[in-house]
């Protein structure tokens, strides 16, 4: 795989040593690794042989000096293509020999590493403040103005203080969304890199970060191998562990600063403030490969290793001081409750994480399942009973003893907040699911708001419910159960019974569109005897949910069922979803719309008495502007999802409000690889979620709801007719994911077995992070910025005076602005045109040898039967054209641009490189010999995966049909003699050696295009 890939000349480039300086591609990586030579890769990681030393910063900049020539010609050329050209002229020099495989490979690697440098750079300038000491300073300044307001005298009241602190105001929540781009030793160096800070928190000195540089430099830039859903979890536990530590020193601050305030009473407080959850390996919405058991194993991984933690933290205590008998007795009791806990964790994790399709299996959690039961009273499954003994030495300490008395308000405080595990639990499954598990019991027969059986569906609902009794269930229960929603339940009500009787567990519905769905829940959480300790949490995504979801609400707490259940819980849940909104709707009328409705929601509150209730708003959002992450601040990201203006009206109305947001995969673990990163990434929430909202009262963005509502109308109506146009699914499928790495453990459906005949499935089929993906490398994130041109086009006067006047619309509109400054439409022009057979046929006539015009006709003619071009080209000017307006209507409004200089061009350059790869591809599969029909496959087949850049599933195929090796052996007592002995006439290791490997080298390097392009855009998806 090392060499002989291809048939061409290795040839020479310009001499230059390797040790140069980076071109400034990113002003912002200047000074980390400028100065610093990129290792060139060698070994498994290198593809090909690299060939004589090259000069990559020259030839780099030579490359940015020609595209930049390229696209000044285009105002006298406007047929001419700037990206394509190059791309063109790279063939050439591959075909002429002055550019081989392994420069290339090279040239990847150099833009990979400069590009993550860049990278890092923006996601420091984006947490803001690194450093742990001032971050800790302006933490202490927060809670200090808690208690003694700024400019006032006066002391709140100690009860005051302590309602602010105890109250849960902000959650983190921890989910496995499929954006892992980076290895997780890759997202570390990012981490260190970006805060400046190594993993043990001390500061980089220039050795320590050009050590860093070095590492980064010489590996392949892409997921872990093994990218699996433990994999995934290991990830999270890493994330999780880190905000813990951000938080025990955020509790260690609240302390000191209620011990100077109250000196008295500082010990009473058990603070909380922030809250963390994890839904890794609970959700099952779109997922059939997460078994009961599997889930029920994380959920016992996640207690053992938070008991390990509270033992570790009674042992330190226990060290600090020469404690009293009392005092000493106390902890040594706690700790060997918590030992015993631990150990009666141990042999079910590791039954749980066996299949239990397996007899033996069942046979082992029968056994597991007794065990657990007859030893319940052994298990530590009530936090408060840990709670008790802690607070009873902390009384037993008193305040003689500040310090250790300290930790143990510290200790007290986690076991309130975290209760038996690292992190809170959120389920989740979609509404299908609970309709599925109980159509038959309420005779439903068609959809649950189908307007001639609505009434009789519900009241057959509440029927249940008048009605339902507990149930009880053992493990025996979930492995009889086919369906999947009553099975959660099930499993639900065993984590309560033997990990945590105490903290609640999120239920959410994904796809919730009618009042039925989540009564289904309740009559189920009812059913199985959790109804106490389940929120069950419905999701209002799609484009009908965010239209009628506060009526949804509205009907909900009309049921004289789920008002009570609210008001028993003390809290309504919603959550609230960027993606699948952002790709339905275009991502800024679906912020502007989930705005709306939270308001609507809020508006409930008085309507149906709900005083005491807390409102709970759950936004599901990501790290990308296509999943609603504002890429302008850490403060932008916050407050576009909960703006002033929203959290300003809750507060005036005395309206309870916990916000929560996810960090999604892992571009969300960056944030908390590290425990400086974590311990700045929960600063700035604190200084978000304390900030006073009352600045927002005037925004005109609020004053004109006519123009608004139009504005963002017709960026929908623009993005419904994307989402319906067979073009735009072609466009997204023809290539589709086979443009990148898998990034999660979730499995991405092929777009079709037969691509070269299968009509290309509806773009609603492509799941949301995929979507937004294949659209980033593309060129044109549409679902940001397409239908901006149009709406804006309609008043570009009325836009500019409120772009001017609007600090919520010029926030909305910072996410197209960033999206215009990462597109390159030129890129995507190019994508299309290369499915053109015209392309081909073009540079057949000026090929410079017959067998290499013979290549390029035979790839037009293949092309000719697909007519792709045909379909994506009518879809590219509909988009070019709004782009076009949408680009001239910001340049007089938009400020400085919202990407590092130079970023823009490295995009483009990475475009034009990866084009260069896919024609080579493409070039290579016109050699493929001509096969008859076997292995459920055919030549034409074949060929058609390929240009679908399906290059693997390809490969593997012609290797079956035309393998490297054949067995001539004769060898064995076949009953009679023979003197015949193959030769290898049938080997084919010419073609394996000049066709399929470089072909599948030459796609590894495609992806580590794509994957050098997720640098410079800054996130995944």
């Amino acid at each position: 795989m090392k060499s002989n890939r291809a048939r061409i000349q290795r040839g020479s480039a310009p001499s230059e040593p390797t040790r140069q300086a980076q071109a400034p591609v990113e002003t912002a990586a200047a000074d980390v690794g400028a100065d610093l030579g990129w290792p060139l890769l060698d070994g498994a990681d290198a593809q090909f042989e690299p060939g004589p030393p090259v000069g990559l910063a020259r030839l780099a900049a030579e490359l940015l000096d020609e595209l930049g020539r390229l696209s000044a010609g285009t105002r006298d050329d406007p047929f001419s293509n700037p990206v394509l050209r190059l791309a063109l002229d790279l063939s050439r020099r591959i075909e002429a020999g002055t550019l081989s495989y392994g420069m290339l490979e090279q040239l990847i690697q150099h833009l990979a590493a400069q590009g993550f440098v860049g990278r890092a750079a923006r996601l420091g300038a984006y947490v803001g403040e690194a450093d742990p000491e001032r971050n800790a300073r302006r933490l202490h300044g927060l809670v200090r103005s808690l208690a003694v307001p700024d400019g006032s005298q006066a002391t709140v009241p100690f009860e005051d203080f302590r309602t602010r602190v105890e109250q849960e105001a902000f959650g983190i929540v921890i989910t496995a969304h499929p954006t892992f781009n980076l290895s997780g030793e890759l997202m570390e160096i990012l981490t260190q890199l970006a805060t400046g800070r190594a993993a043990d928190g001390a500061p980089l000195d220039e050795a320590g970060r050009a050590a860093l540089v070095r590492n980064m430099a010489g590996q392949v830039h892409r997921p872990d191998a093994d990218l699996s859903l433990l994999r995934e979890h290991a990830l999270s536990l890493t994330a999780i562990g880190n905000i813990q530590h951000a938080l025990r020193r955020l509790y260690d601050i609240v302390f000191a600063v209620a011990q100077e305030v109250y000196p008295d009473r500082w010990a009473e407080l058990n603070p909380r403030m922030m809250t963390v959850a994890s839904w890794v390996g609970y959700d099952l919405d779109g997922r059939s490969d997460i078994r009961w058991t599997d889930t029920l194993r994380k959920r016992l991984i996640v207690q053992a290793t938070q008991l390990r933690h509270y033992q570790e933290e009674v042992r330190a205590i226990r060290a600090m001081e020469d404690w009293p008998d009392e005092i000493r007795h106390t902890l040594d009791l706690l700790e060997s409750r918590i030992a015993l806990a631990i150990n009666e964790l141990t042999d079910e994790i590791e039954v749980f994480g066996a299949d239990p399709n397996e007899r033996s299996v069942h046979l082992h959690i029968q056994r597991i399942a007794r065990r657990m039961h007859e030893g319940l009273n052994l298990r530590l499954i009530d936090g408060a009973l840990a709670i008790d003994l802690v607070d009873r030495a902390i009384r037993l300490a008193g305040h003689e003893r500040p310090v250790p008395l300290r930790h143990l308000c510290v200790l007290r405080a986690e076991l309130a907040n975290y209760g038996l595990g690292m992190a809170h639990t959120h389920v989740r499954i979609n509404s299908t699911q609970l309709h599925n598990a109980i159509r038959k019991t309420v005779g439903m027969e068609t959809a649950p708001d189908d307007p001639r059986y609505r009434q009789s569906y519900l009241a057959a609902l509440n029927a249940l419910l008048d009605g339902v009794k507990p149930a009880t269930i053992n493990f025996g229960s979930i492995l009889a159960e086919r369906t999947s929603a009553k099975r959660l339940f099930m499993v639900v009500a065993q984590m309560l019974k033997y990990a945590d009787a105490t903290t609640p567990v999120r239920f959410l519905i994904a796809e919730c569109e009618s009042a039925f769905t989540a009564l289904a829940a309740l009559y189920y959480a009812k059913l199985f005897g959790v109804a106490d300790k389940v929120d069950i949490s419905p999701l209002f995504e799609t484009e009908k949910a965010l239209e009628v979801g506060s009526r949804i609400v509205d009907q909900l707490l009309e049921n004289p069922h789920f008002r009570a259940y609210v008001q028993a819980r003390g809290r309504l849940c919603i959550q609230t979803g960027y993606s699948d909104a952002g790709r339905y709707l275009g991502q800024t009328p679906a912020a502007a719309s989930i705005e709306r409705l939270k308001m609507r929601i809020a508006r409930l509150f008085p309507k149906h008495g709900l005083e005491g209730v807390q409102l709970l708003v759950f936004d599901t959002h990501g790290e990308s502007i296509g999943r609603g992450a504002h890429p302008a601040s850490f403060a932008d990201r916050l407050s576009y999802v909960s703006p002033p203006r929203q959290r300003a009206y809750l507060a005036d109305h005395g309206i309870a409000f916990k916000q929560e947001v996810s960090f999604q995969g892992g571009d969300g673990y960056l944030h908390f690889v590290t425990p400086t990163a974590a311990f700045a990434v929960v600063t700035r929430i604190l200084e978000h979620v304390l900030a006073s909202p009352a600045a927002a009262e005037q925004d005109p963005f609020y004053e004109d709801p006519d123009y608004i509502t139009e504005f963002f109308t017709t960026v929908k109506e623009f993005q419904v007719s994307l989402m319906r146009d067979p073009n735009y699914a072609s466009l997204l499928n023809t290539f589709g994911t086979n443009l990148l790495y898998p990034s999660g453990s979730r499995a991405i459906k092929r777009q079709s077995d037969a691509p070269e005949t299968a009509e290309p499935a509806s773009a609603s089929q492509i799941r949301a992070i995929p979507h937004n993906a294949i659209l980033q490398q593309l060129g044109l994130p549409a679902n940001t910025v397409a239908g901006m041109g149009e709406a804006i086009d309609k008043d570009p006067d009325r836009f500019r005076q409120l772009h001017a006047s609007s600090a919520r619309f010029r926030q909305l509109m910072g996410m197209v602005e960033y999206g215009v400054a990462v597109s390159c439409p030129e890129a995507l022009d190019a994508h299309v045109a290369s499915l053109d057979p015209g392309l081909w046929l073009r540079r057949a006539a000026w090929a410079p040898d017959r067998p290499h015009a013979d290549e390029l006709r035979r790839l037009a003619a293949f092309l000719e039967e697909g007519q792709l071009h045909v379909r994506q080209v009518k879809i590219w000017r509909k988009l070019f054209a709004d782009f076009c307006i949408l680009r001239d209507n910001l340049a007089p409004v938009a400020a400085d641009t919202p990407v590092a200089p130079g970023t823009a061009d490295a995009i483009r350059l990475l475009h034009a490189i990866r084009l260069a790869i896919m024609h080579e591809i493409f070039r290579l599969a016109t050699r493929i010999p001509q096969f008859s029909s076997q292995h459920n496959t055919t030549h034409d087949r074949v060929i058609q995966r390929v240009l679908h850049l399906d290059v693997p599933t390809a490969v593997e195929q012609l290797r079956k049909i035309f393998p490297a090796e054949t067995d001539t052996s004769s060898d064995g007592d076949f009953g009679e003699a023979a003197t015949y002995v193959g030769d290898e006439s049938g080997n084919y290791r010419q073609e394996n050696e000049t066709i399929f490997d470089p072909m599948t080298g030459l796609y590894e390097l495609l992806r580590r295009c794509s994957g050098a392009m997720v640098h410079r855009i800054g996130f995944f998806g």
